[in-house]
């Protein structure tokens, strides 16, 4: 009998870490959308933006998916308390902490920053685009023969740290540079190579 072939996860962290991490710079950016306090200036707007309601839909994904997305027992990296299984508790209780502060003393804010503006939605396609665009490339990469070769592996370790630092840059831009400013960034291009990007590498995973 031969040795089995090794696992090798990107950044050689335990299975579904990396998807951890993106998934929890991406909630992080939604509760600090909703928990921004009120604009003086009131024709500024804060928003949630179109590509954040795609990338939301990639947390969902993360939070009920099994086997890839944890580490098995024939990982050698498998663990109970992995940054996988530790963003999903933290997302939950996040989200259900939000929800209550919110719904107690700001429950305006549901109405006012989860209906997109009329410039976001001009901009709905080619998010949606970029969107499903990462969804094709990542599944026929995880698709191919030469998904667990080291050269891949190393593609898939590049691809998670560019998005990783994509993510924070946008949360930075969106929660704190972006409400101060008077005149509004047109973010829609950037806000689609994020989600294109992202959306590429859960596919990849999942």
């Amino acid at each position: 009998m031969t040795a089995a072939e090794p696992i090798h996860h990107p950044l050689g962290w335990p299975a579904g870490s990396v998807r951890g991490l993106l998934s929890l710079l991406i909630a992080l950016q939604f509760w600090l959308l909703l928990l921004l306090p009120t604009p003086q200036d009131k024709d500024k707007l804060i928003a949630i933006p179109i590509s954040l309601y795609l990338m939301l839909t990639l947390v969902f994904l993360f939070l009920v998916s099994h086997g890839r997305s944890v580490a098995g027992n024939s990982d050698p990296t498998a663990s109970i308390l992995t940054l996988g299984v530790i963003s999903r508790i933290l997302i939950v209780l996040g989200t259900a902490g939000v929800i209550v502060l919110l719904s107690s003393y700001h429950p305006e804010r549901f109405s006012e920053r989860l209906q997109p503006t009329a410039t976001q939605m001009s901009h709905w396609p080619t998010v949606l685009g970029a969107y499903v665009g990462g969804f094709f490339v990542g599944y026929a990469f995880r698709i191919m023969p030469f998904r667990d070769n080291w050269l891949f592996q190393a593609l898939l370790a590049w691809m998670a740290m560019i998005a990783a630092g994509l993510l924070f840059v946008e949360l930075i831009i969106q929660a704190f540079i972006s409400p101060g400013i008077k005149d509004e960034f047109d973010l829609q291009a950037w806000g689609a190579v994020i989600t294109g990007i992202v959306s590429c590498y859960f596919w990849t995973r999942s």
